[in-house]
C-alpha cells in the first residue's frame, strides 16, 4: 500500500506524554517526550525534548539519565539541531549535532555529510507520527546518527490490542532499525506501539539493552492547557 503524507500536523503542538519504565515487572524508571514550538536564529522551529531516568534500587547498579533535545524544521520535519546528555552506569557523552544544507556538524570538530531530509531518532518518531500507514508497509527515513547516514526501515505489523497505564489501545507495531547502527543503545530494531487513529500515540516503546529490555508505557498526556 502506497504512503500517504498529511502534510498538516497530526498530534497536538505543546503535548507531553509521561511513560513508566519497566524491566519485567518491576518499575525502574519514567521518561517524557514532549514537543512545543520555539524559535532557532530567530527562525520557526519545533523543540522536541525526552528525558529517560532510572529511579529505586535499579539506579544503585545501573543509572541511566538520558537527555535529548531536537530542534525540527516545521515544513520538512528535518533535524537542524539535536543535543543529547547521556549518562549510563559509568559511561557519559554529551554532544551537538548542527545540521546544514549538506553537512553535520559536532561540537568535537567532526563533520560528516548530510543526505537530504536527515532527522535524528526523536525527528524521525514524530514524522512517522505524522504519516499515514497501514500494516504490510515499511517507512523508509533519511536517518543521521553517531556519525553515519542510513535509511531506517520501518515495517508496520498488526493491530495489536495493548493495555498500558492510560488504558486499551489497539494498535500497529513499529520495529524501526538500521544496517550496522544502533538505535537508543541497541544494536536491535527497538520496539514501538502506535494507535491506529490518526495521532499514533506512541503507546508502548521496548528496547533492548545489554542486560535485558526495559519497555517504556503511555500513562498519561497532557496537552496545552493541561501542562500549566
Amino acid at each position: 500500500m502506497l504512503l500517504c503524507i498529511i502534510f498538516s500536523l497530526t498530534f497536538s503542538i505543546n503535548e507531553r506524554l509521561n511513560y513508566g519504565g519497566f524491566y519485567g515487572p518491576l518499575r525502574v524508571g519514567s521518561s517524557f517526550m514532549e514537543i512545543k514550538e520555539g524559535k532557532l536564529n530567530e527562525e520557526p522551529v519545533y523543540i522536541i525534548q525526552s528525558l529517560q531516568k532510572t529511579e529505586g534500587i535499579f539506579s544503585w547498579f545501573f543509572g541511566i539519565d538520558d537527555y535529548y533535545c531536537s530542534y525540527v524544521d516545521t515544513a520538512s520535519f528535518s533535524s537542524i539541531r539535536f543535543i543529547k546528555d547521556i549518562k549510563e552506569g559509568k559511561y557519559k557523552k554529551k554532544s551537538t549535532l548542527n545540521f546544514t544544507q549538506d553537512s553535520v556538524h559536532y561540537s568535537s570538530g567532526k563533520r560528516t555529510k548530510k543526505i537530504p531530509g536527515a532527522k535524528d531518532i526523536f525527528a524521525s518518531l514524530y514524522w512517522m507520527r505524522n504519516l499515514s500507514f497501514s500494516s504490510g508497509d515499511t517507512l523508509r527515513i533519511p536517518f543521521h546518527s553517531s556519525g553515519k547516514n542510513h535509511e531506517m526501515l520501518v515495517p508496520i505489523s498488526g493491530p495489536y490490542w495493548i493495555k498500558v497505564p492510560m488504558g486499551k489501545f489497539e494498535t500497529y507495531l513499529l520495529t524501526p532499525g538500521v544496517e550496522g547502527g544502533r538505535i537508543f543503545g541497541s544494536s536491535d530494531p527497538i520496539k514501538i506501539w502506535v494507535s491506529l487513529d490518526s495521532t499514533h500515540l506512541p503507546v508502548k516503546i521496548k528496547s533492548n539493552l545489554s542486560f535485558g529490555s526495559i519497555s517504556f508505557v503511555l500513562e498519561s498526556r497532557e496537552i496545552g492547557e493541561e501542562r500549566k
